[in-house]
């Protein structure tokens, strides 16, 4: 029997990504925000938006961690192993790409 696959897509990982989408979403529903501020000489909302870009770095990279822990890199490697056998035996029988 295989071992169990990791599932990308568990709710812990879509958790994590989705923190800096409310992030995002939020920006105009904020006024400290969307407002006429300057944070560090720059609009607010600017700085916001570049500290949710940093914020969408750093979750996805949790997600990528968590996965791997989980034992995706196994079953990405598996998957590509898999899918060369396939084109591979596709190539032998004169199939087209």
């Amino acid at each position: 029997m295989n071992p169990p696959v990791p599932n990308l897509m568990s709710p812990r990982r879509l958790a994590i990504a989705a923190v800096p989408v409310v992030g995002f979403l939020s920006t105009p529903l904020l006024p400290f925000v969307n407002g006429p501020h300057l944070w560090f000489g720059v609009p607010s909302v600017l700085v916001w938006t570049a500290i949710w870009v940093v914020g969408t770095v750093v979750a996805l990279q949790f997600v990528e961690a968590s996965y791997r822990k989980d034992g995706g890199a196994e079953a990405d490697a598996a998957e590509l192993a898999e899918a060369d056998a396939a084109e591979h035996t596709h190539g032998a029988q004169g199939g087209h790409r």
